[in-house]
Formats: structure tokens, C-alpha cells, sequence
């Protein structure tokens, strides 16, 4: 019960009123969103392609039809050559192309007439649109070389082209789930700095009822040192949960970022580095007696260890032996764990990560427990 208050008022005096809850949960949310939002490969990353079909004929309809399958980009047609070249300038698309008015005529004599494509830059989409196009054209040229080798009429011609659209035999292509979100490593990266803002947070909570001889009075209560350990990191706990919560909501449902895990798979991963953080904000808390260090604090434990657990490059363009001291912070195990269960992986693969993050926790809490002790601060 005493660690239950305890905790409640931590939380009531960090998002107590309208600008705790400003500053402790909305502004974060908002600028985590908005970092993520910039850089993130958030939204439809499908590219836009557009045509103009001058073709009458039923070819032209047809590899319309036949190209728009294509998953790797989307048709959209255009209303005059000049609204193509400055969507291509102003690159609001990949790539287009101008099917040619005596298309089907061609290809019915047997030679088909050039698709005309225009593209600013090469691009993966532009060049699977050349290569479905040069495919497209081949098969439509060799159905009509067919006909005329089987002595059928070349009226024929769209009734054979009917038949193939309606593709009675087709291939499934299958999502294994082996590459994760390439954006993902570093949008996480976002999400464990903004955790590691608890360390602040919690080191001045403690440093406030130090200086103000709060916790020497808890210590004089009839409260053991281990409820007043266990309120702390209640209270640290619920608020960072509800960050969490607050920002994973916003990037994935209001941002529309995908993270390509599930949500309470990703936020139950969190949860376990959030325990080691607080683990971290127990144990400094004890040793702080001055709340001017707090951003030496910030600069000397989550910056580094941010940096070496690949908060801001990936920890395989590392140095080797840089690597191995990797496992020694809790966010290489975090980030490393996001990144398998976008992979594919289940949370029970995990088990490694989620207990290495506890470990990191119980004994960071541990020590917090032993040297969280009423004392002096510098300024007294």
C-alpha cells in the first residue's frame, strides 16, 4: 500500500496538471511522431507511373490492363503529355508512358510500334515497368504470330487477349517476412532515446524529495526501504508505459508508420527495455546529489550507450570488439529483438532478449534498492 502512494505520487506530480501532461506526454509524442513521420517510411510507398493510352485498337486497352497487375507500382493516367513532364520534373512520379496510336495495327502486321517511356531517374519501379512493358508486348507479338501460323483471323485477336486477362492460371507470390523495414532499426532507435528521457525524469524526482527532506521522513515512517524502492519504480513504470503507449498509438495509427510487428508483441518488448531503464534511473538516482548534473547525467550514460547499442548507426558497421561491448547495453538487445519480430519471429523466439532486458533490470533495480538512501545534497 505505502509503495502504491508512493507511486501515485510520482505520477500525480509529473502529469498532475495540464502541463505536466504537455510536457511529459504530448510534446513527446508529438515530436518523436514528427521525426519519425520525416524519415520513416510511414505512409504508401508504392510509385505512381502514368500513361496516356492513344492506341484505339484492343491491345492498347489490354496492356493497360496487364501492366496494372504489377504490384511494384501504380497506373494512374494522365490528361496531356505536359501534365507527365512536370509530375516527372516535380517527381511526384517514378515514370511514364505513351502508348502510340497505331499500336494494335503494328503489332497485327507484326511489328509492334515502341511503348514510349520517359523517366527522370532510374528507379526500381521504372525499371520494372520497362521490363513488364518489353513482356507484355513480347507475349501480345507471339499470340499473334499464333493465329496467323494456326490460319485463324486476326479478328480473333481480342477475344485471345479477353482469355489471357482473365488468368486462369496464375503464380502466388509469398511474403516470407525476411526483411524488416529498413527505416525500422532507426525509428527504434527514436523510441529508446525517448525512453531513456526517464532517467532525467526519475534522478529529479528523487533529487527533489532528497533536497527537500521528503525521503528522510519516509525513512523515518515506519516504511521499509524496499516499499520506497518498489513506489519509485512503480511510478516510473505506469508513466513510461503510458508514453509508450501514447506514441506507439500516434506512429502507427495517426503517422500511419508500419512497423511491421504486431502492436502488443512491440509493446511488451518495450516494456522489458523500459525496466531496464528504470533499473538505470534507480541506480543513478542514488549516487546524484545535485540536480545540475542531471545533463552531465544525460551525456555521460544515455548518449554513449545509446551510440554504442545502435541508436544511431547500425551496430554492424561497428568495429569488432565495439560490437561485443554492444551486448553490454540493453538497447543493441532491443533494437536487435524489433527487428526479429518484424522479421517474422514470434515473441517466444525472443526469450533471449526478454531475458537478458529483465536481467539488466533486477540487477540495475538492485542496486537502486542498496544505495537509494536519504543524505545531503551538494548545494545543502
Amino acid at each position: 500500500m505505502n509503495s502504491l502512494i508512493i507511486a501515485l505520487g510520482i505520477i500525480k506530480r509529473t502529469i498532475g496538471n495540464r502541463k505536466g501532461i504537455l510536457l511529459h506526454i504530448l510534446v513527446p509524442a508529438l515530436v518523436i511522431s514528427a521525426l519519425i513521420g520525416l524519415m520513416g517510411d510511414g505512409g504508401d510507398d508504392t510509385a505512381q507511373v502514368l500513361y496516356m493510352n492513344r492506341d484505339t485498337g484492343a491491345a492498347g486497352s489490354h496492356l493497360i490492363k496487364e501492366l496494372g497487375r504489377n504490384d511494384s507500382y501504380r497506373l494512374s493516367e494522365a490528361a496531356s503529355e505536359s501534365d507527365i513532364k512536370e509530375a516527372l520534373l516535380q517527381r511526384k512520379a517514378a515514370a511514364a508512358f505513351i502508348i502510340p496510336p497505331e499500336f494494335t495495327d503494328r503489332l497485327l502486321k507484326g511489328s509492334p510500334a515502341p511503348v514510349e517511356l520517359s523517366e527522370l531517374t532510374m528507379s526500381e519501379a521504372s525499371f520494372a515497368l520497362r521490363m513488364n512493358i518489353d513482356h507484355q508486348v513480347g507475349l501480345a507479338a507471339m499470340q499473334t504470330a499464333m493465329l496467323k501460323t494456326a490460319g485463324e483471323p486476326l479478328e480473333r485477336m481480342p477475344r485471345v487477349f479477353e482469355q489471357t486477362e482473365k488468368h486462369q492460371v496464375t503464380t502466388k507470390t509469398s511474403d516470407l517476412g525476411l526483411y524488416s523495414n529498413a527505416s525500422l532499426g532507426f525509428v527504434t532507435g527514436f523510441l529508446l532515446m525517448f525512453l531513456m528521457g526517464l532517467v532525467n525524469t526519475s534522478v529529479s524526482a528523487v533529487i527533489e524529495d532528497r533536497k527537500r527532506n521528503t525521503m528522510t521522513r519516509m525513512f523515518a515512517a515506519p516504511v521499509r526501504s524496499g516499499e520506497i524502492a518498489l513506489g519509485n519504480f512503480l511510478g516510473s513504470f505506469l508513466l513510461g508505459t503510458l508514453q509508450i503507449v501514447v506514441v506507439l498509438a500516434v506512429t502507427k495509427y495517426a503517422i500511419g508508420y508500419r512497423y511491421g510487428l504486431p502492436f502488443w508483441e512491440h509493446l511488451l518488448l518495450l516494456e522489458f527495455f523500459l525496466l531496464a531503464v528504470i533499473g538505470i534511473s534507480s541506480s543513478v538516482a542514488g549516487f546524484v546529489r545535485n540536480s545540475e548534473n542531471l545533463s552531465a547525467i544525460n551525456a555521460m550514460i544515455a548518449t554513449p550507450t545509446c551510440m554504442l547499442g545502435g541508436c544511431f548507426w547500425p551496430v554492424a558497421i561497428m568495429p569488432e570488439f565495439m560490437q561485443k561491448l554492444s551486448h553490454f547495453v540493453p538497447q543493441s538487445w532491443a533494437i536487435e529483438g524489433i527487428k526479429r519480430l518484424a522479421s517474422g519471429q514470434s515473441i517466444e523466439e525472443l526469450w533471449m532478449h526478454l531475458t537478458v532486458l529483465a536481467l539488466f533490470a533486477v540487477v540495475l533495480l538492485g542496486l537502486g534498492s542498496v544505495v537509494l538512501k536519504p543524505g545531503e545534497t551538494d548545494s545543502a
